[in-house]
Formats: structure tokens, C-alpha cells, sequence
């Protein structure tokens, strides 16, 4: 469940940078059936995969995470990381409205007038975030879970994608 939680965060950062260059694209070109077609992909992806993503942490990966740390070591700091990730995750999805109402005007074949302040603040603020979740969160994971934590972790990620956890499992110990 780590490698999938951090395969995502390479999943953000190439919609970000799809994200970027549909910007700069549009500074120089009318709004045609390609840019629509990458918007929708873009939004897709914040729509759907960006929130199991966050739910991941928020359900699973952050409580689980903060109270290994208070049997095993220095629960204020994980408190205080995590605390302030879930405070991004309210903070990305406000600016993600706006992002989102762009997507869509680029969707519907009009010029979305792309914020160039809105769109880097959106994409700084993931940057970070995952650079944190990658260099602090990931490593503090890895050391406090046990076997049977990602065990539970792994299914419940898996079902809230639709996916059969033991099927993954199976298929990557071949």
C-alpha cells in the first residue's frame, strides 16, 4: 500500500505538469479538441483518484500512522505533519474549485482565462505537500507499521478503488 500511495504522488505531479503545460498551450493557441481532451483528463484525475487519494490518508494512513507513534516514539510531531497535511487537503480542494471551473470552460471549447497565480499556487501547494508526505511521512510509515497494518491498510485502499487486494497481492508474489 506505501508504493501505491506513492505512486499517486507521482501521478499528481505529471497532472500538475500536464496541467502547467495546458496553460502555457493556451497563452499561444485557441482552445481546440486537444486541449479539451487534456482537460478532461486533468479534471478526471482531481475528481476522482486525488480524493480516495486524500482518503487514503485522512482514513487510513494518518490516524494509523499518529497512533503507532504514541505507543512508539514522538507523537507530538507526527501530530503536528499530519495535522497540517489535512489542513493542505482543505486548502488544495478550494483551490481546486477554481482550477476546476477553468478545466471545464476548456472542456466546453471556450477560453478559460487561466488564472496564472491561481494555477501555480495550486500546483506549489501540491508540490510541497507530497515533498513532505515523500521525505518526512513516507519514511515515518515505513518504520511504524507492522505487517498486519498494511495488510489493512493495502484492502482498504484497494476496495475504495474497486480492486480486490488479494488479487494484487497474488499477482505480485508470482
Amino acid at each position: 500500500p506505501l508504493e501505491m500511495w506513492i505512486d499517486c504522488h507521482k501521478r499528481i505531479a505529471r497532472m500538475n505538469s500536464l496541467l502547467q503545460r495546458l496553460v502555457d498551450h493556451l497563452k499561444h493557441h485557441a482552445v481546440d479538441k486537444h486541449a479539451g481532451v487534456t482537460a478532461t483528463s486533468i479534471r478526471r484525475y482531481f475528481d476522482e483518484a486525488a480524493p480516495r487519494h486524500h482518503d487514503d490518508e485522512e482514513v487510513d494512513l494518518f490516524p494509523r500512522l499518529r497512533e503507532r507513534m504514541r505507543t512508539q516514539g514522538n507523537p507530538e510531531v507526527t501530530q503536528a505533519i499530519t495535522q497540517a497535511l489535512l489542513a493542505d487537503h482543505a486548502e488544495m480542494h478550494d483551490l481546486y474549485q477554481v482550477v476546476r471551473a477553468q478545466l471545464q470552460k476548456v472542456e466546453a471549447g471556450e477560453d478559460p482565462h487561466f488564472d496564472d497565480a491561481q494555477i501555480m499556487l495550486f500546483v506549489t501547494r501540491y508540490r510541497a505537500h507530497i515533498e513532505i508526505e515523500d521525505t518526512v511521512i513516507a519514511p515515518a510509515l515505513k518504520r511504524a507499521l507492522r505487517a498486519k497494518d498494511l495488510k489493512e491498510i493495502g484492502r482498504a485502499m484497494a476496495a475504495r478503488r474497486g480492486v480486490d487486494w488479494d488479487a494484487i497481492v497474488a499477482s505480485t508474489t508470482k
